[in-house]
C-alpha cells in the first residue's frame, strides 16, 4: 500500500518510488538520439549541395571561357581567310592563347570550313557554305567535392560559327539612277527651271533627313518636272501637283555617309599628249579639253578645272575622266560624245571626282551630246540641265546634291551594264 505522503508529495526523501519518472527520461534520451542523427544528414545535404554548386560554378564558368575563346578563334579564323591566310592556324593560335589546346588533356579544338555537326551533333544551317568557319572545343573541368557522389569530372562542349564575307561589287546607291548623298540639307535634290527630266530604267534616291521648313530634303519648284519609275527620300518633300510622278515616297532608310565602299582609286603612270585634235591618256591639264578634240581610249587624270564652251566638240570610247582636284563645265551649246571603259577595274566609270574633291560637276550639251557611264561625285554638287538630246545620259548620277534645272528635256536611262559597280569591302562577323 502507498503511504498518503507519496500520494501527496512523492520524494526521494519520504521513501517514495518515481516509476513514471523513469519512464520519461528514457523516452527523452531517444528523442534526443534521433534529432542528433538528423541535424547530421542535413548538415550533410547542406555540405554536398554546396559542394556541388562549387563544382557546378566552376563548370560554368569554364564554359563561358570556353565560349569566349571560341568566338575569338572564329573571328581570327575569318579574318585570316579573308587574307587568304591559313585561317586553321590563326584559329588554334588564338583558342591556345584563350587556354584551350589543340588536343590536350583538358581540351580540344576543332576548325571545320565548311560547318558541319556542332556539340548537338546535327547539321548547322550553313553547312556547305564554305564563307563559314565553325570552331568546337571541348573541356574538362575536374570536380572537387563531386566525386563523393562519383562524379570525377564535368564535360563541357560550344562552338562558334563566323562569316568571312570576301569583297563584293553591288551598284552604288542602291542601284539608283540618280542620287544625292548628303545626310541632312534641304534641298539636296533640287528640281527646278523649265527642264523636264525623265528617268528609265531606276528611280531616284535622296539620302538627307531635312524634313522640316519651307524647303525640304526634295524639292520642286517652279515648272521643272521629274518623272521616274520611284523617288525615295529620307526626309521630306515638296512639290507641286502633277510635277513629280509619282509621288516621293519619304521615311526610305537612310545609307552612311560617306557610304563604307571601296572608292575608285585611279592613277596616271605616264604623261598624256596633245596634238591639238587627239589627246592621248595619262596626267592632263584641264585646259586641253576644249575645242575639237577626240580622246584615245584610256584613263585621263586632270588637273584644274574643265571648261567645255560652245561649238565645242569633244568625243571619247573608252575613256574615264578622272578629275584630281578641278571641277568640270559643260555649256549647253557644246557637243560631247563619250563613254566609258567597258573592261578593266573602271568599267563603266565616265566622270569620277573623290571624296576630297568637292568641285562642281555642271552637265549640259546639245541635242547631239550623249553620256555613256557613271558620273560619280560623292562630295560635289551635280547640276544636270536638259539638253534635248534623245540619247541623253546612259549614266548612274551620285552627287553630294544634286540639282536638275535647265529649259530642255533631260533623258536619263539607267542599266546597270553600262555602270560602275562600287565594291563593298570584305567583313567578319559572328553568326552563331
Amino acid at each position: 500500500m502507498v503511504p498518503d505522503s507519496c500520494i501527496a508529495r512523492p520524494s526521494r526523501d519520504n521513501g517514495c518510488t518515481r516509476r513514471k519518472g523513469n519512464v520519461m527520461s528514457t523516452r527523452t534520451n531517444a528523442q534526443q538520439g534521433q534529432a542528433l542523427i538528423l541535424l547530421v544528414a542535413t548538415f550533410i545535404g547542406i555540405f554536398a549541395l554546396v559542394a556541388l554548386a562549387i563544382d557546378a560554378g566552376n563548370a560554368f564558368s569554364d564554359r563561358r571561357k570556353a565560349q569566349n575563346a571560341a568566338d575569338a578563334a572564329a573571328l581570327a579564323a575569318a579574318l585570316a581567310k579573308i587574307k587568304s591566310q591559313d585561317y586553321t592556324a590563326a584559329a588554334l593560335t588564338r583558342a591556345a592563347n584563350n587556354g584551350y589546346g589543340e588536343n590536350t588533356a583538358k581540351s580540344s579544338v576543332e576548325v571545320i570550313n565548311p560547318p558541319g555537326a556542332g556539340c548537338n551533333r546535327a547539321d548547322e544551317p550553313y553547312a556547305g557554305n564554305n564563307e563559314y568557319i565553325q570552331v568546337v572545343i571541348h573541356s574538362i573541368v575536374d570536380t572537387y567535392f563531386a566525386p563523393i557522389l562519383g562524379i570525377d569530372q564535368l564535360h563541357n562542349c560550344v562552338e562558334s560559327i563566323a562569316h568571312a564575307k570576301p569583297p563584293t561589287t553591288a551598284p552604288i546607291a542602291y542601284g539608283s539612277a540618280i542620287a544625292s548623298l548628303n545626310l541632312h540639307d534641304c534641298r539636296s535634290f533640287w528640281v527646278h527651271g523649265t527642264s523636264d527630266t525623265v528617268v528609265t530604267g531606276s528611280g531616284v534616291f535622296v539620302n538627307s533627313d531635312c524634313s522640316t521648313g519651307a524647303f525640304q530634303a526634295f524639292d520642286q519648284s517652279g515648272h521643272g518636272s521629274l518623272t521616274a519609275p520611284n523617288i525615295c527620300v529620307v526626309g521630306g518633300a515638296t512639290y507641286g501637283a502633277g510635277d513629280v510622278i509619282p509621288p516621293p515616297t519619304t521615311g526610305c532608310p537612310a545609307i552612311l555617309y560617306p557610304p563604307e565602299y571601296l572608292w575608285p582609286s585611279p592613277s596616271c603612270l605616264t604623261e598624256g599628249t596633245n596634238n591639238g585634235t587627239t589627246l592621248t591618256p595619262g596626267n592632263i591639264p584641264g585646259s586641253w579639253l576644249n575645242g575639237d578634240k577626240i580622246l584615245q581610249p584610256g584613263s585621263y587624270c586632270i588637273s584644274g578645272d574643265v571648261s567645255i564652251n560652245s561649238n565645242d566638240h569633244i568625243t571619247g570610247t573608252g575613256v574615264l575622266l578622272y578629275f584630281i582636284n578641278g571641277g568640270i563645265y559643260i555649256n549647253g551649246d557644246a557637243e560631247v560624245n563619250i563613254s566609258a571603259q567597258t573592261t578593266g577595274d573602271y568599267a563603266g566609270l565616265l566622270i569620277y571626282l573623290s571624296l576630297m574633291n568637292s568641285n562642281n560637276v555642271v552637265l549640259n550639251g546639245n541635242g547631239n551630246s550623249a553620256f555613256t557611264g557613271t558620273i560619280l561625285a560623292p562630295a560635289s554638287n551635280i547640276q544636270v540641265n536638259g539638253s534635248g538630246s534623245a540619247y541623253g545620259y546612259h549614266s548612274q548620277i551620285i552627287g553630294y546634291t544634286v540639282d536638275l534645272s535647265g529649259s530642255a528635256v533631260a533623258n536619263i536611262y539607267y542599266n546597270d551594264n553600262e555602270n560602275y559597280d562600287i565594291t563593298l569591302p570584305p567583313s567578319i562577323e559572328i553568326t552563331r
